[in-house]
């Protein structure tokens, strides 16, 4: 459900990431699809002629992108930790890197993209930045349909740099519904910092607000990080 719920921002998000890798000259080739969940991203690559890697931690996730997209190849694991095949490019939507549980995780994930790319290749991702203020923020959302419902709660913690968002699901199944619940946990961080470590570890960076004609809110950025030739 997590997957349903978030996929209405990977389908506005995934044209604009395909116009910034034609734009760096990428119009073919392996491109790793990070965080890949459900598939939706490594569908629409496969239909403009490129052929997608998928990764992700969840073995869930993995199974629905595989019936997804049975057309390409996907591997389970942390981008921190894979060592990730050869691409012409990598895109994460969705904040995939914020996931990752520290600054040094995310260096090594940056790491290891870096080393799978070839000379000018390009990494295309969100992320989600510190809403201003020292005091903890919560907001809620609410989403349905005729045989399912979602309640959102995100809690930021801007003095800590941590994110809680709390899904609460209701499935109709048969006469009932069935109760399901997830926790994600993010670290959030500046742009200006996460551009800092893509360049210290050899890439160079263009920050942008949004994908091509997709503008995001003010506390998400798209980075588009190259590796230098």
């Amino acid at each position: 459900m997590h997957n349903l719920y978030y996929s209405d921002f990977v389908e506005k998000a995934a044209p604009g990431a395909i116009v910034a890798l034609r734009a760096e000259e990428v119009r073919g080739g392996v491109v790793l699809d990070l965080g890949c969940g459900g598939g939706q991203l490594s569908s629409r690559l496969l239909r403009n002629g490129y052929k997608p890697v998928g990764v992700d931690v969840s073995a869930a996730m993995i199974r629905l992108a595989r019936q997804r997209v049975p057309q390409a190849r996907f591997i389970r694991g942390s981008v921190a930790k894979l060592r990730l095949p050869p691409c012409s490019a990598a895109v994460a939507i969705g904040e995939v890197f914020n996931y990752l549980p520290s600054k040094s995780a995310i260096r090594r994930a940056f790491r290891n993209v870096f080393l799978s790319l070839g000379p000018g290749g390009v990494l295309v991702f969100d992320i989600k930045e510190p809403l201003p203020g020292p005091d903890k923020k919560i907001r809620s959302a609410t989403r349905w349909a005729r045989d399912w419902a979602i309640f959102v709660e995100v809690e930021e913690d801007p003095r800590r740099r941590r994110l809680t968002r709390r899904i609460l699901v209701f499935r109709k199944e048969g006469n009932r519904y069935r109760r399901s619940e997830e926790v994600h946990h993010q670290i959030i961080l500046k742009a200006a910092e996460v551009a800092a470590t893509l360049e210290d570890v050899g890439f160079a960076v263009d920050i942008l607000g949004g994908y091509k004609h997709f503008t995001l809110s003010d506390d998400r950025k798209v980075l588009i990080a190259r590796k230098q030739t």
